[in-house]
């Protein structure tokens, strides 16, 4: 894995190929990683570091609970590995449902069926658990992690503020439709993070998925965010069934989907718009 210079203290992956973007911060005399991928991908980040520094890696960042972020955290298990409560409460959640024996198992094999293509990345899967968790922020070294919500519950950005360079996660797919399906997803906190980012001192962003980009990015996609909510409140509001909702041409033009992500997430948005307004 290449490792590309962002700014000063601050180096990214953004190529894609392996799962969502991974990067590292260089501090006074260790390294911060931001994010895991896969098993296998993430061994291949942990392997990269040195590439850029030789500094010892003490802390592994992470900004959501998603496989392709968290997976790879046992390339890390000898770090601090920090998250917010809730991303660390939905792993220990789902070590008793989704994850737990046998299930896992049948998860992967779903995954060789159905994603040959990315079955070699999960080889040697095994859950490792945040060791730190924090409320609202976590600072390191002139490092902040913050969080902002919206993608997922437990969502957080790492902000390098004397770098001027952001880490956002999954809450920016950058250049491309996010993903908005998940359970914990909420449109509107969405927004509001969308407004905290750009109240921040921030030059470059490295997005959860796409290229490095700057504010220009998240003020396109807030724009479309918030003429979403309105067009769609408007037909709530004025009874339109959740298919109707989706199929709605009356929305803005916006990146193109990947897959059946757009319609999952409309369909989604609808159900948390319909109950908030009941």
């Amino acid at each position: 894995m290449r490792l590309d210079q962002i700014s000063d203290r601050v180096y990214a992956n953004c190529d894609g190929e392996t799962g969502g973007n991974v990067g590292i911060v260089i501090m006074e005399d260790s390294v911060a990683a931001v994010d895991a991928q896969y098993p296998v991908s993430g061994a291949d980040f942990r392997k990269s570091i040195p590439t850029v520094t030789d500094k010892p890696v003490t802390h592994l960042l992470l900004t959501h609970i998603h496989g392709d972020h968290i997976f790879g955290n046992q390339a890390f298990e000898d770090c601090e590995i920090v998250s917010h409560r809730r991303l660390r409460e939905k792993m220990e959640g789902n070590l008793m449902t989704e994850w737990a024996p046998g299930n896992l198992e049948r998860m992967l094999e779903d995954i060789r069926e159905n994603r040959p293509e990315r079955a070699p990345l999960f080889e040697g899967l095994r859950i490792v658990l945040p060791s730190s968790t924090y409320d609202e922020r976590y600072a390191l070294d002139g490092i902040e992690v913050i969080h902002l919500p919206g993608h997922t519950d437990g969502s957080a950005v790492v902000y390098i503020p004397g770098d001027r360079t952001l880490f956002a996660g999954d809450l920016l797919f950058a250049k491309t439709f996010p993903w908005a399906g998940d359970p914990t997803a909420d449109p509107d906190e969405w927004i509001d993070s969308f407004k905290a980012i750009l109240r921040m001192d921030v030059d470059a962003i490295v997005p959860g998925h796409g290229p490095v980009c700057d504010k220009g990015e998240i003020e396109i996609q807030l724009e479309w965010f918030k003429a979403v909510r309105g067009e769609m409140r408007g037909l709530i509001s004025g009874g339109a069934t959740q298919e109707e909702a989706v199929s709605h041409d009356g929305y803005p033009g916006f990146y193109e989907s990947i897959g059946d992500r757009r319609e999952r997430s409309l369909r989604h948005w609808h159900s948390v718009w319909k109950r908030k307004m009941i």
